[in-house]
């Protein structure tokens, strides 16, 4: 009998394999990521505490990746903020399996793919920010909404699984198709008419935060089957 994580590799691979997105796939793939434990990929107590004792702000968990996708495990340190960055042209699942974070999330305010230059300020809408925790359902977001966050830790260790499909695309200097880039506010205003959204901004692009950086953890869960790699 498959594992749990080794289901949700094969339901991702399949929703993300066709070019053309399947909803009822998709809501296939969100009921067994809502249902992913920490006993599922075996992250215990041992591997938290040793997160919370090294000096990295973050650790990540790569269990699967190929050409359509990748799934990875976060893991936050308590009181840290994963600063605000983009996914570009991605559909993402966002679900936290331990701790508890705070979840800000942005939509862009253009039309299409977004190519973002360096002295380049953009418009963007502001949602409510979201208190995440083992018992919330997974958080979706698309190419155009809420396509960028920042994730504060505000108990922690704090895990977390993402599912981004296509994955991020860039060479070792961090050039390529799909970079992740990071932003920050430079101006804002409260918006009223809405009760998701709070605040319309504007934002620059910055440099990667030279104090937020990661260390790796291997991944020691139910083996995934050879044809997926």
């Amino acid at each position: 009998m498959a594992s749990a994580i080794e289901t949700l590799v094969k339901q991702a691979m399949k929703t993300f394999g066709d070019r053309r997105l399947c909803q009822k796939n998709f809501d296939k793939l969100k009921n067994l990521i809502n249902n992913i434990t920490t006993e599922d990929i075996k992250l215990d107590k041992r591997v938290l505490d040793y997160v919370s004792k090294q000096p990295a702000p973050m650790c990540v968990m790569d269990i699967f990746e190929n050409e359509n996708l990748t799934i990875v495990i976060f893991i936050l340190k308590h009181g840290v903020k994963m600063p605000m960055h983009d996914h570009p042209g991605m559909h993402g699942l966002l679900k936290v399996i331990s701790g508890m974070v705070e979840l800000s999330s942005y939509s862009l305010k253009t039309k299409g793919d977004h190519v973002i230059k360096a002295n380049e300020e953009i418009t963007a809408v502001r949602h409510r920010p979201v208190s995440l925790h083992s018992n919330s359902s997974v958080c979706i977001f698309t190419p155009m909404e809420k396509n960028l966050h920042e994730i504060l830790c505000v108990e922690g260790p704090a895990a977390f699984l993402d599912i981004l499909s296509p994955p991020y695309d860039v060479d070792e200097f961090g050039k390529g198709e799909r970079p992740c880039t990071f932003f920050k506010i430079v101006k804002s205003n409260l918006c009223t008419e809405s009760t998701d959204i709070i605040e319309e901004v504007q934002l620059s692009v910055v440099e990667s935060p030279p104090d937020f950086y990661s260390s790796s953890l291997e991944y020691t869960g139910p083996p995934l089957k050879d044809h997926y790699n």
